[in-house]
């Protein structure tokens, strides 16, 4: 008699709550390869931004940028549902770093490895010490 060999798999995505909202991050090849190659992109984009709360061009173009990014990672229309919650700028740029690095560190705890990115990043940052 054969036995069934049963390998419990785990949830193919990352639950997220936002808020009131929640949304998941898929575990795809594809998510978690788009998370890598805008995650950084992403920050160097709003890095190079001066914000300044009085000027609207600039708020614009975070909000363009933070809305490319949530809608990526969380799904098309995220952002509006977020922003409608938390109608600041400000506010959802530091709450896109916590989901960025969240996510990151999520990945780490279940078995994916480092992109070559984050690895170089790693490097230089412990380089500069």
């Amino acid at each position: 008699m054969n036995m069934a060999i049963k390998i419990q798999t785990e949830k193919p995505h990352i639950p997220i709550e936002f808020g009131n909202l929640n949304f998941k991050f898929d575990l795809t090849d594809e998510s978690i390869k788009a998370y890598r190659e805008n995650h950084i992109k992403l920050q160097k984009d709003l890095e190079g931004i001066n914000i300044d709360e009085d000027d609207e061009a600039a708020i614009e173009q975070v909000r363009d940028l933070l809305e490319r990014g949530y809608d990526l990672i969380l799904g098309k229309g995220a952002f509006a549902k977020i922003y409608k919650e938390v109608p600041s700028v400000i506010l959802l740029l530091n709450y896109f770093e916590q989901l960025m690095n969240g996510i990151g560190e999520e990945l780490k705890k279940r078995g994916f490895k480092p992109s070559a990115q984050e690895k170089a990043r790693k490097y230089l940052a412990n380089k500069k010490k």
